[in-house]
């Protein structure tokens, strides 16, 4: 009977004490902007374009289909990585 405690209690204890090493969710969303940006550059060969805000922040991302250059296009800027990056651009009329 202790032994079989003894073991409940270890691989109970060892289960608890792994999960304190496990890093927290960090939800990207959670620390989104909204920002507008305009796109200023297009380089076809590699399929990214160049988004300048109105803030003058400059990002290179993949380029959409509906992207050319001086459409306007509204984003998420997520601050909570490193560099700051846009993500979920859609363009804006």
């Amino acid at each position: 009977m202790l032994r079989s405690y003894t073991l409940t209690a270890l691989l109970t204890s060892s289960l608890l004490f792994g999960l304190l090493f496990l890093p927290p969710v960090h939800n990207a969303s959670a620390r989104a902007v909204g920002v507008f940006a305009t796109v200023t550059a297009v380089d076809t060969r590699t399929g990214t374009a160049t988004l300048t805000t109105t803030a003058g922040e400059v990002y290179t991302m993949a380029k959409d289909s509906l992207w050319s250059v001086g459409t306007r296009v509204q984003c998420e800027r997520v601050e909570d990585t490193i560099p700051v990056r846009l993500q979920r651009c859609q363009p804006w009329e």
